[in-house]
């Protein structure tokens, strides 16, 4: 027989063992027949030759059980027989399988949350692309591990000298929000997320369209030449319904006329993480964006991203070898613009360079999610150790049966396997329905994220490992030490195991030092939001109301009146008491930087400049945000372009500049704002008087607490598309329909970036914080839990290990709180180092906080020892019951037990 029918004979019988039952009881017949009919010729009876034949055969269950091995494979009918086994145990502690698949499924969802999380970010090729294991990205860097945006003139240079890269294309960083508006068929203004891309980039990615054609080489990228655009599959189904004949319509983009020319494929949306609905040839982004063609000629303006396709049977490290020889001689041609620059090329992925401040989020996350899980661990591996004392009886007849040590503890494995296969299954279950929520979050954002999460094959592997690898650690030790008994000792009715008692204990102080670390966390950053919400911020934000607009398509004349009418219509709107417009809201994410110098000024350390907050904004910004003007006046209809420039500077500008003096000195005073060619090189300065001293705000994120010096400058001397309304109303109802209607009336082609309540955008700035508390808090909460339950089962078990010494003591006298200490003092224990080791870890791990904890010590008393007295007070009351059930133990009672 060959060796493969021999092994599939094997695998037959595992599945069919009936079969291989039936051919050995044959077999053995067979067998004691001829020995008996061999004894019976030598003049036996029949009833004495049967009896010599099985006395010469040997044991008939031992001979069974060898033909059962010859014709299968043991380690698969072992494996079956431990499922089966493992089932029934399980089974029969019901309470015990659903809180413990419940906590790991916890852990491991969440770990696996992050884990899908992080690879739609940076491993998961872009979709729609062809062969996109040879399509890498191209980042600049001014240091160890950057990977920032170049400008179109070194991106020319790198296609023009790359040898390695078979095509090289370039695209604008974030896809930005436009104005869209049908000229045939009267679609109203929306807004749009649009993209500006090099001719080749479709071509280089191997994009192919769904209807009508897309960009190619034959499109030219001359600035103005080319005003057609391409649909993303989900716009285009969204707005026109899968309508083909939309291709060749005109669409108007910021009021610029563009001809639809295709659609592209429905699983491409773009190689970033931000959604486009259009692309449009980099030669118009002069035209439908802020950036004006000095953008094309301007080496020092860093705004696009670049990528490009590997060329046949080069590999990425030649590639990013070369790239690197051409980042180091662009330097050197360059070396005003590119001064320790280099270039870096990697394989593509949705956020080019993975690093950042991203990353390290991510990774803070993935530290509290792996927390969780080494919680959940050591609480089911205590309780498994607990099982396995209990089993000690049963192990001990296993191992006098015969059963080696291996096998025993391949039985205990496979009971933990099956316990975290249960909590795997349901933790990929709560991963699918977290990553969804977050999905849908993500969408709704008013940044257009698109982040495809899908529980992928890389994710159920990862799971799946980490499944196993948490199994084993878990229940390694128990195995051990339960197969470990010495038989003898064993057998004796429930003798004393102290060394399991240390394990376990060893178990429930890692338990706790855990969970501790956890809720510290949590209550660090609770604490930062706290303080966010009771600090001044310098502004009143209740009742105001944000629309952010962008006026692209008009000019430096046209734009700043424009803003002034728009203004003066929304001041007029009802309910609304106070209007302006800003560039830059307090208490956000985005600021504006600007270098000043003032004269007979030096700046600090040997600076060129002054570096400070730039904001750009119309009259009665200040009064429309209760910002109290601290000396001189607000902007007026007076500071016009042509008239002289002016600008008023907050309360720590006016310290700065001139320090020593009081905050009135400041007016009358000038700053001089350096004005730069694009190719950034001085070429002149602009005298701006100080009108005025604003009270100072939190220019950034409320929680940073930072307020920074800020000057504000007029819309009407100083102007820029991008805007935001702010209005405030009297009873702070929301006007967002009311405003849109508005600009529709003055400009149907004009829609709402985004609108929000200033609130909810200084909630947004704390976002970190929000997740952080809230992710850390709640699984914290869990931790807290099981470690409860962990106090509790380790109590009951040296209440129950000792009822025969407590019951002894009580009938000599023991008073009960003698025993209550006695109880309290040995549960408690563990509880205190673990206690300990947590502060520690924690003071620790809040340097890792420090970001986020503005105002707030990373190692704050108050949280500190707040988290500390909680778990004593959880552990004391975990202990209370079973130490009032050891005072009720009867002497007669005792001497009855075991």
């Amino acid at each position: 027989m060959s060796r493969l029918r021999r092994c599939a004979l094997r695998f037959y019988n595992v599945l069919r063992p009936e079969r291989a039952e039936v051919d050995a009881d044959r077999e053995v017949a067979a067998h004691l027949a001829l020995l008996q009919d061999e004894f019976q010729s030598r003049g036996l009876t029949p009833e004495e030759a049967r009896q010599a034949a099985r006395r010469a055969f040997g044991g008939v269950t031992q001979v069974k059980q060898s033909h059962r091995d010859a014709r299968s494979f043991v380690w698969l009918a072992d494996a079956a027989q431990d499922l089966r086994h493992g089932l029934r145990i399980l089974r029969r502690g019901p309470l015990f399988t659903l809180t413990a698949a419940l906590s790991l499924a916890i852990g491991i969802g969440a770990n696996t949350t992050i884990v899908t999380l992080a690879t739609a970010l940076f491993f998961r090729p872009p979709t729609g692309v062809t062969d996109s294991a040879r399509v890498v990205d191209i980042g600049s860097n001014r240091g160890p591990g950057g990977f920032g945006p170049g400008s179109y003139p070194n991106y020319l240079d790198v296609r023009q000298r790359t040898t390695t890269l078979a095509s090289a294309y370039a695209y604008s960083r974030f896809p930005q929000p436009m104005s869209l508006a049908s000229t045939e068929n009267g679609i109203r203004a929306d807004r749009v997320f649009g993209t500006v891309v090099t001719t080749n980039y479709f071509t280089a990615l191997g994009v192919a369209p769904v209807a009508g054609r897309l960009f190619d080489v034959s499109d030219s990228q001359q600035p103005g030449a080319s005003p057609i655009a391409v649909l993303s599959h989900g716009f285009w189904t969204r707005r026109f319904n899968r309508d083909t004949s939309i291709v060749g319509r005109t669409l108007t983009l910021n009021g610029a006329p563009f001809t639809i020319v295709g659609v592209a494929s429905a699983g491409f949306r773009g190689t970033g993480i931000r959604a486009s609905d259009v692309w449009v040839p980099m030669g118009m982004a002069g035209t439908i964006t802020t950036r004006g063609m000095a953008a094309f000629t301007d080496r020092a303006a860093a705004w696009l991203l670049r990528g490009g396709r590997l060329t046949p049977n080069v590999l990425i490290a030649q590639a990013a070898a070369e790239m690197e020889v051409i980042g180091q001689t662009l330097a050197r041609e360059y070396p005003t613009e590119n001064r320790d620059t280099t270039l870096r090329l990697l394989a593509s992925s949705p956020a080019p360079g993975s690093n950042g401040p991203l990353v390290a989020f991510l990774t803070l996350l993935t530290l509290i999610v792996s927390l969780v899980l080494a919680v959940a661990c050591a609480n089911v591996a205590g309780v498994l150790l607990a099982r396995a004392t209990a089993r000690r009886q049963e192990i001990a007849v296993r191992l006098t049966l015969g059963a080696g040590r291996g096998r025993v503890v391949r039985q205990l494995l496979t009971e933990t396997l099956l316990l975290f296969a249960f909590g795997g299954t349901a933790g990929l279950w709560l991963a699918h329905g977290a990553t969804s929520l977050l999905s849908s979050y993500l969408l709704a954002s008013s940044f257009a994220l698109d982040v495809p999460l899908v529980v992928d094959a890389h994710v159920l592997v990862f799971t799946t490992a980490l499944t196993l690898v948490a199994a084993l650690v878990s229940g390694l030790a128990p195995a051990l030490q339960g197969s470990g008994a010495d038989v003898a000792t064993a057998l004796k009715d429930n003798a004393q195991a102290p060394a399991h008692l240390r394990l376990r204990h060893l178990f429930l102080g890692a338990q706790v030092s855990l969970s501790l670390l956890l809720v510290v966390l949590a209550g660090l950053c609770g604490r930062a939001l706290q303080r966010a919400g009771s600090v001044d911020p310098g502004f009143d934000p209740h009742g105001v109301e944000l629309a952010s607009i962008d006026l692209s398509g008009y000019t430096g004349a046209t734009g700043p009146r424009f803003a002034r009418e728009l203004v003066d219509r929304v001041r007029r709107l009802p309910g609304v008491t106070d209007a302006s417009v800003a560039a830059v809201l307090p208490g956000g994410f985005e600021t504006r930087r600007q270098g000043l110098t003032v004269p007979g000024v030096s700046p600090p350390n040997g600076q060129r400049f002054f570096g400070v907050d730039w904001n750009i904004i119309e009259p009665d910004y200040f009064s429309t945000l209760r910002i109290p003007l601290l000396a001189g006046r607000d902007f007026r209809a007076g500071d016009y372009q042509g008239a002289p420039p002016v600008a008023i500077v907050s309360e720590g500008a006016a310290a700065q500049f001139w320090p020593g003096h009081p905050v009135q000195d400041a007016i009358g005073k000038y700053l001089v704002q350096p004005v730069f060619t694009p190719a950034g090189v001085a070429k002149g300065s602009l005298t701006l008087f100080v009108v005025g001293v604003a009270h100072e705000v939190k220019s950034t994120s409320v929680l940073d607490g930072l307020a920074r010096a800020c000057v504000y400058v007029p819309l009407q001397q100083a102007y820029t598309p991008s805007i935001s309304v702010v209005a405030r109303t009297s009873r702070g109802q929301r006007i967002t329909n009311e405003l849109q209607t508005l600009l529709t009336s003055m400009n149907a082609n004009l829609p709402i970036v985004t609108a929000q309540t200033l609130e909810e955008s200084l909630a947004f700035g704390l976002t970190p914080q929000r997740v952080v508390a809230s992710i850390a808090g709640s699984l914290g909460l869990v931790g807290l839990l099981l470690a409860g339950l962990g106090i509790y089962g380790v109590t009951a078990y040296v209440v129950t290990r000792r009822t025969r010494e407590i019951g002894i003591r009580m009938a000599l006298g023991a008073q009960r709180a003698h025993v209550v200490r006695m109880i309290l003092r040995q549960a408690m224990t563990p509880v205190a180092v673990g206690c300990a080791l947590g502060l520690v870890l924690a003071a620790a791990g809040s340097r890792v906080l420090t970001a986020y904890l503005f105002g707030i010590p990373a190692i704050d008393p108050v949280v500190f020892c707040g988290v500390a007295a909680l778990f004593l007070l959880i552990a004391l009351s975990a202990c209370s019951t079973p130490a009032r059930r050891a005072t009720r133990i009867q002497a007669m009672d005792a001497l009855r037990y075991e």
